[in-house]
């Protein structure tokens, strides 16, 4: 199984929040985004890339979130990102939103490979699957 993390910085917009000046729920989903693009830019896993040449899709099968503490406008806020793939069909990204230290949301978002011809499941891209046995191999000299 490999686990890959990142850390990226988000500052409330004003257009997040609600009347209260409270992120509106589904901006975290936003954020948990934000996240999985800073992870994969970080480990430069080039899911466009395997779009367009191995004829892939990478949709979102389902998300989870639980809310702990409201972020507020101007927070500026850690989202932290961890990266899951066991080789299987479905890969996960953990995500947890945090400011100061404190918890304030956390949950996941769970993708699987499609054909692009066909849009039904299909193995991962061998492009993808030797990125990640080059990022496992790594992870275990570490």
């Amino acid at each position: 199984m490999l686990e890959l993390v990142n850390y990226n910085q988000i500052r409330v917009r004003y257009a997040e929040t609600d009347k209260m000046g409270v992120v509106y729920n589904a901006n975290y989903f936003v954020y948990f985004e934000t996240g999985r693009n800073e992870l994969m830019r970080k480990y430069k896993i080039p899911l466009v890339e395997f779009e367009k040449n191995e004829n892939v899709f990478f949709p979102l099968i389902d998300a989870y979130a639980k809310y702990l503490i409201p972020a507020q406008y101007d927070d500026l806020l850690t989202v932290e990102t961890k990266f899951i793939y066991d080789g299987s069909l479905v890969y996960k990204f953990e995500a947890k939103v945090i400011r100061d230290g404190i918890l304030l949301c956390e949950g996941y978002t769970r993708h699987c490979f499609i054909s692009q011809k066909t849009m039904k499941p299909t193995k991962p891209p061998k492009g993808f699957t030797d990125v990640i046995n080059l990022l496992a191999n790594k992870n275990t000299t570490l």
